[in-house]
């Protein structure tokens, strides 16, 4: 499987789906989800949506992924408190938390 790097566009999934769908990543949305160039520019112009058996590919192939808000809250947790906590491991509560 090749990743490619995409370049963050103000994070709304509309954007980078029309970057994506005009760019040369254009030929990778094609192969992932069985489109042709005509399918890419209904679905650009409005005229044509997305099937649900669709979405995972079309989501994969520009670099999509969906997580749900509980699964962010527990990494911004995590992030906060530290996923590898030396301190808490040993014993010795949270980092930082004892002088």
């Amino acid at each position: 499987m090749t990743t490619t790097k995409l370049e963050k566009v103000d994070g709304r999934v509309e954007q980078l789906l029309r970057k994506s769908l005009t760019s040369s990543q254009r030929h990778a949305v094609k192969g992932a989800t069985g489109w042709d160039d005509s399918n890419i520019s209904r679905f650009l112009s409005g005229q044509q949506g997305v099937t649900i058996d669709r979405i995972d590919e079309l989501f994969n192939s520009v670099g999509i992924t969906l997580v749900t808000r509980k699964y962010l809250d527990a990494m911004a947790t995590m992030c906060q408190v530290g996923a590898n906590c030396e301190c808490a491991r040993n014993g010795q509560g949270e980092c930082g938390s004892h002088a």
